[in-house]
């Protein structure tokens, strides 16, 4: 097990256990994943609790040396909260970080069977609780020391339901900041997608699922490039659409699926734009990526989305699910080299305000605080 920093002035390591549901291959998880090795260097002792399906990212944990228990049970059953309860009572558990609506009400759920552990959500998307989970959320929420936002947008959301006096704090996730992009590592993402070095590549990495739109996706590239040899779409990633997707791009020479790549974010160096047409978005880790790469970017104009782009600054905004007008802003970008060059420009400096260590910083100060509140009861 990697050892733990010591905490500043000589306190003693704030144990936090992530709770997360499954271990599929997401930007959430890989920024658990982050958050677990960054905190731990700042005196933190991380672990791991899911529940529910077993996943790929069991591998980066293990890889980590990050304690991980995996609950083969689903949310909210008896079996769940005893595996939960007895996790935290082998790790020491101080604080339960949960991530996102369902894993949240487990831990609230758990708190009241290990009442001093203190309870903090992050919330990764826009999702608005509706009728008994509303209930349910609005009693968790008073149960919880504070709920986390990721973006401005999902912090107005949560505020609109979360009763009154209920902390919610914004801390935005971040992405590592990497060195600018080497011709020999461009070369071999681009040979892992199949994409012909001379040729433009469109890429999108994540979940292919309706609410990242994949599928608004392919649709503008095919009716505008489908019949071109030297413009490419790699859809990097699986989900429940990936079956239609394939069958719609049958005998396209031009459109690539890599399914699950562990190390999804290494391929944006063969790419020349960045593209994600998302329904819905929170504040997505892939597209910050992206930015990092120094790529320029089609993507939906959602309201999160415009926190991090500027249209026609650092990327190319269009309304959401319009396949023409995707067409039409990948096109451009295609054929406007400067363009290309202008607006990954940009997003590279603009990302630099997401840096990993600003999100690792600010969750570092919260479970300290909670520590130290803990101390003084």
């Amino acid at each position: 097990m990697a050892a733990v920093a010591p905490a500043g002035g000589g306190q003693p390591p704030v144990s936090v256990a992530h709770l997360i549901y499954g271990l599929g291959l997401g930007g959430l998880e890989q920024l658990v994943v982050q958050l677990c090795v960054r905190s731990r260097e700042n005196g933190i002792a991380p672990s791991v609790i899911a529940f529910g399906p077993d996943g790929p990212m069991r591998d980066a944990f293990e890889r980590e040396q990050i304690p991980l228990r995996r609950i083969d049970a689903p949310g909210m059953s008896l079996a769940a909260l005893r595996g939960i309860r007895q996790a935290l009572a082998s790790s020491g558990g101080q604080v339960i970080h949960a991530h996102d609506l369902g894993p949240w009400l487990n831990a609230v759920a758990v708190r009241a069977l290990r009442p001093s552990v203190e309870v903090i959500a992050t919330f990764h998307e826009q999702r608005v609780p509706s009728g008994a989970i509303r209930r349910a959320a609005a009693v968790a929420a008073r149960f919880s020391f504070a709920l986390v936002a990721c973006g401005k947008q999902v912090q107005i959301k949560i505020q609109r339901w979360a009763p009154a006096g209920t902390r919610v704090p914004l801390i935005e996730n971040g992405v590592p900041l990497t060195a600018p992009i080497a011709e020999r590592e461009r070369a071999l993402a681009r040979d892992r997608m199949g994409i012909p070095g001379e040729a433009i590549a469109i890429g999108y990495i994540g979940r292919l699922d309706v609410i990242k739109g994949p599928d608004c996706l392919l649709k503008g590239f095919l009716d505008r490039f489908g019949n071109r040899r030297d413009v490419h779409l790699a859809l990097v990633g699986s989900g429940p659409l990936e079956r239609k997707l394939r069958e719609c791009a049958a005998g396209r020479s031009n459109v690539h699926f890599t399914g699950l790549v562990p190390d999804g974010a290494r391929l944006l160096a063969g790419l020349d734009i960045y593209a994600q047409t998302s329904r819905s978005e929170g504040r997505s880790i892939a597209m910050l990526e992206a930015m990092a790469a120094g790529l320029p970017t089609v993507a939906s104009a959602l309201d999160p989305i415009r926190e991090i782009h500027s249209d026609g600054k650092t990327a190319l905004l269009v309304p959401p699910s319009d396949t023409g007008a995707i067409a039409g802003a990948l096109s451009r970008l295609c054929e406007d080299v400067p363009l290309r060059r202008l607006l990954g420009g940009a997003a590279r400096e603009a990302v630099q305000q997401y840096s990993i260590d600003n999100t690792v910083d600010a969750y570092v100060a919260l479970y300290r605080e909670i520590a130290c509140n803990a101390r003084a009861a």
